[in-house]
């Protein structure tokens, strides 16, 4: 996850100071609570929900727990949103620095709070499974060097062992670190060359995982085979790259007299998106995030240049608000159910059940709207503000 949330993306309209603002696209901004809410439930529905949760349809379920096509969501938004606010006629505004300064601020607070909160039961699981001392503080040492400078994701052995869902938020850092680039090499070329060179990309990944898989070359099931084609960074740019291109598309308004094609086609992608959804095993579990991806980035174009009409709920005040602390919700809410699980083990309310996984998302949301209006948005402001070494 965008982190699009933004874990992953940021909103539109809470920019860099120095970069001229264009209006936050609302319907946008709420959906990232959706897609947060999808994650957040892949891991906890059946630990907190109990029982009741397994005997609900296949279906249902398969609707609640998308988490790895949200996460393939944010990627996308992620680029949508930084094309829609760092671009001008194609070009980077503001001076890269600027960029990943403000990139930093975004996300890095509550990366770091979800560092600290995760920090003791990270430690006593490599304690209590490590014989000597030393071995256990070299893996959390490492461990921990390898979240705190966002590289986990570069291998399968520390990826998931430091707050999991941080993975993401270790492939934006690569998506910041190289859009600057991107941006220059797009000036470059055409519209349509670009998407061809993009979708030739995205499809040949996806080409080489079937022939891996089919030739017994690797095999697909092992954990971290699995971990590293989810989670390396290079194989995710297609997402995050037809995110730029949509975000490019809207800006360049070629799109304008075209609206009822775009609906439609946004339409018949959102009824792809939900056949998926609704049909576990249709397509390999690992093929099934990036495979959506064209899909996201054509309904995001649609609903962010307004192609597509949307619930009028979706811009209103609540929704927005849940939207912006989508990105606490998502990055924070494995610690925070550790906490929470062990604050209602000692009140002797910690049975899984219904009623426990919902009191846990209601804490969730309303613990991270707090962080959001007390935490992130004023330490992201500060950070923002603070001169540089060579503007004083």
């Amino acid at each position: 996850m965008q982190g699009a949330l933004d874990s992953v993306a940021g909103d539109a309209g809470r920019l860099a100071s120095g970069v001229a603002r264009r209006p936050e696209i609302l319907c946008l901004t709420s959906l990232r609570s959706v897609a947060a809410l999808e994650v957040v439930l892949f891991h906890t529905l059946f630990e907190l929900g109990g029982k009741p949760a397994t005997e609900l349809p296949g279906v249902v379920v398969a609707l609640l727990t998308r988490g790895g096509a949200a996460v393939s969501f944010f990627f996308v938004l992620s680029g949508f949103i930084l094309a829609y606010t760092y671009t001008e006629d194609g070009a980077m505004k503001g001076a890269p620095r600027k960029f990943w300064r403000a990139r930093f601020a975004r996300i890095y607070p509550l990366y770091a709070l979800g560092f600290a909160i995760d920090a003791p039961r990270v430690v006593s699981l490599f304690i209590g499974s490590t014989t000597s001392l030393g071995g256990a503080l070299a893996k959390i040492g490492l461990a921990g060097l390898a979240y705190l400078t966002l590289l986990q994701s570069w291998h399968p052995r520390v990826t998931n062992t430091w707050n999991t869902p941080g993975w993401t938020l270790s492939t934006e850092a690569f998506f910041y670190a190289v859009f600057p680039a991107l941006q220059g090499l797009a000036r470059r070329w055409s519209f349509l060359v670009l998407f061809v060179i993009v979708l030739a990309t995205w499809a040949l990944q996806i080409i080489a995982y079937g022939a891996l898989t089919r030739s017994h070359l690797v095999d697909a099931t092992a954990p971290g085979f699995v971990t590293f084609w989810r989670s390396f960074p290079p194989f995710r740019v297609p997402e995050f790259c037809l995110g730029l291109l949509s975000g490019r598309l809207l800006l360049t308004g070629r799109w304008a007299g075209r609206q009822t094609v775009v609906r439609w086609s946004a339409a018949a992608a959102l009824a792809l998106i939900l056949l998926v959804s609704v049909r576990p095993g249709l397509v390999p579990a690992a093929l099934e995030v990036s495979l959506l991806a064209p899909l996201f980035a054509l309904v995001i174009f649609a609903l962010g240049s307004g192609a597509l009409p949307t619930f009028g709920w979706l811009n209103g005040p609540i929704p927005v608000l849940l939207g912006r602390a989508s990105y606490a919700v998502y990055i924070l809410h494995q610690p925070l159910k550790t906490v929470f699980l062990a604050i209602a083990r000692r009140a002797g309310l910690d049975s899984p059940s219904p009623a426990l996984l919902l009191a846990y998302l209601v804490c969730l949301e309303l613990t991270c709207v707090g962080l959001f209006q007390w935490f992130e948005d004023p330490l992201r402001r500060l950070i923002t503000r603070v001169p540089t070494p060579s503007s004083r």
